[in-house]
């Protein structure tokens, strides 16, 4: 029970509530703006935390493998999106499944381009200051959880929004057939996440965490604080 620290526990899941909220806004703008009014009004095309929430995907599961040490994983109540709203259906649903990793991905750059610019025309300084230096670390924190939400969003399978996304871009034939996939997508998925834990084999939070790692190294590069 080292790692049992609810204050902290508690912090993360606000950092990933706060962070899957600009996800969901992110589904539910595009779709407004590609023609399909229906999240908007339903209320979800909102900055309203409150809004997204689903109990048990955005807090209780979140909390509860913050709270024991391991890794967790979450969602929100997924945004409404009437197909038959949209002029290309096809393309469409595929950039409204785009918009929620991109919007992290967004959200990761104005977070770490923020703290360049605090570090550079202000007294912060991690260094000289347990404050800021913890200030810093939870600034750092939300921005790996965003990049990680992206990446764990874009693996190709249902219901993430990764599935969306390739068989937008298969062609037409070979994305009824990746359709078929769609049923298999959650047990695929819990498998990933849990046999890790009783079996020798891919462990799935690593290799996206290298993958989250190496993106935010390189907006970090890019924003100015490598």
């Amino acid at each position: 029970m080292a790692n049992f620290d609810p204050f902290a526990a508690i912090l993360i899941v606000t950092q990933f509530i706060v962070l899957l909220t600009f996800h969901e806004w992110g589904h539910a703008k595009s779709a407004d703006m590609l023609g399909d009014p229906t999240a908007k009004n339903q209320g979800r095309m909102s900055l309203n935390p409150g809004v997204h929430i689903d109990i048990i995907g955005t807090v209780i599961l979140p909390l509860l493998g913050t709270l024991f040490g391991g890794a967790f994983f979450g969602w929100a109540k997924p945004v409404p999106v009437n197909p038959f709203n949209l002029k290309n259906p096809r393309r469409d649903l595929m950039l409204i499944a785009a918009a929620g990793p991109f919007m992290n991905i967004l959200l990761t750059f104005v977070i770490l381009g923020g703290l360049r610019l605090v570090l550079e025309f202000t007294d912060f300084s991690p260094r000289s200051s347990l404050l800021h230096a913890e200030i810093n670390r939870q600034v750092i924190r939300m921005a790996l959880i965003s990049v990680f939400l992206a990446a764990f969003n874009m693996l190709p399978l249902f219901p993430l929004d990764g599935f969306s996304v390739v068989r937008g871009l298969l062609p037409e034939d070979a994305a009824r057939q990746f359709e078929k996939l769609m049923p298999y997508g959650m047990p695929i998925l819990m498998c990933l996440i849990f046999l890790p834990y009783f079996l020798p084999i891919l462990n799935i939070f690593g290799f996206l965490s290298d993958i989250s790692y190496a993106i935010f190294d390189l907006i970090a590069t890019i924003v100015g604080l490598r």
